[in-house]
């Protein structure tokens, strides 16, 4: 009736008996709302359900319940409560009312801290919820339901966000960048001005790459939606402005690629991003094998896609994972080579099986090498 492991244990796909379980002995049932071909799901189930402080904690607290959302009750719970997203973590109480929820991979400690959340019934979205719904505004309510929410990956949390950000003076603390960095969507936004103008005190609080990386998705996202009437030189002009002089450059060159890249110049996309490889000789595994990915897609010059196998191969060199074995069996084989597609396709599908990864594609890409002459 259980699934039983030396981490939590859970009730398989059985709400009816939850429910009763929870009613039984006063206590909340936690959904780990899954489904069968999500990777961050089995991420989970590896890394953070078999943790004995998690165990004790979840097993102590709630009625665990593992529920698969595309079959049986999964259907009916994932639209009652409006599951969007996998993995999602709902928290019900034996009467079917959503007490508290969280969405996507989560760490140890910050899984933890749900389960504290959710126990809680001064953090409890349900809790929050009914007093917001009484008429109370104050600052703590307003706070603590906009962040309950935005954890929760729900959009009514912005606007909540945004009423409690109005009443402050400063948002400079800990307590409101928290809220800023949660509620900022675009490149111009006044949460983004804000972290921009600011970003020395966010370096501080949450590490500079993880700033960096966060404003440079937003000028991307911002650039690359107008590319038929940029002007790169402006565009390098606003990386200045907007990082620091060792991460401007760097962050331009990689937006100039990807800028060939959207306007479908194929041959100035493959000499700046050969420009950019050989400038940059200590990119990541990811960023190497994006681009090399990228030329699968998109180029069909034989000399270009060599090129881009060496750069998967570099990948490989740095962190050997199916994703980087994948690009080069599929680049190896859009070469016409057989042998080495064949070996790296199926390199690959051991490194997914071990990571618990789908690997249906590269099933279906071993399939089409062998066809090959």
């Amino acid at each position: 009736m259980a699934q039983t492991t030396a981490g939590i244990t859970f009730l398989n796909n059985q709400w009816t008996a939850a429910l009763e379980e929870a009613r039984a002995n006063d206590k909340i049932v936690f959904i780990d709302a899954y489904t069968t071909w999500c990777g961050p799901c089995k991420m989970m189930d590896r890394e953070v359900f078999n943790d004995s402080s998690v165990a004790e904690f979840y097993n102590n607290t709630f009625v665990n319940l593992k529920l698969d959302m595309e079959k049986g009750d999964g259907l009916v719970v994932a639209s009652k409560y409006q599951v969007r997203g996998y993995p999602s973590f709902l928290f019900v109480d034996a009467d079917q009312n959503l007490v508290h929820r969280g969405i996507g991979y989560q760490p140890i400690e910050k899984f933890l801290q749900l389960g504290r959340e959710a126990s809680d019934p001064t953090k409890q979205i349900g809790a929050l919820s009914r007093s917001y719904q009484r008429g109370d505004r104050s600052e703590k309510l307003l706070y603590d339901y906009a962040l309950a929410l935005l954890k929760a990956g729900d959009q009514k949390g912005e606007g909540i966000g945004a009423n409690y950000l109005a009443k402050q003076d400063n948002w400079a603390n800990t307590k409101n960048m928290d809220l800023v960095r949660r509620l900022v969507r675009s490149y111009g936004d006044p949460y983004y001005d804000f972290i921009v103008s600011k970003k020395h005190l966010f370096f501080k609080q949450y590490g500079e790459s993880s700033i960096n990386a966060q404003l440079q998705n937003f000028l991307y996202r911002h650039f690359l939606s107008q590319v038929d009437k940029l002007d790169l030189g402006q565009v390098k002009k606003e990386f200045k402005q907007t990082f620091t002089a060792s991460k401007a450059d760097p962050f331009f060159d990689l937006f100039e690629v990807n800028y060939y890249d959207a306007i479908g110049d194929r041959e100035a996309y493959v000499s700046t991003a050969r420009a950019y490889v050989k400038k940059y000789p200590l990119l990541s595994w990811n960023t190497l094998n994006e681009i090399a990915w990228n030329f699968y897609e998109r180029i069909e010059d034989p000399k270009a896609l060599k090129w881009a196998s060496k750069c998967a191969k570099k990948s490989i060199s740095r962190e050997s994972n199916f994703y980087n074995n994948d690009t080069l069996s599929a680049l190896y084989y859009k070469l016409g080579k057989k042998k080495p597609a064949l070996k790296y396709a199926h390199r690959a599908i051991e490194l997914a099986k071990k990571a618990g990864a789908p690997f249906d594609e590269t099933l279906a890409l071993v399939s089409k090498i062998e066809e090959m002459k």
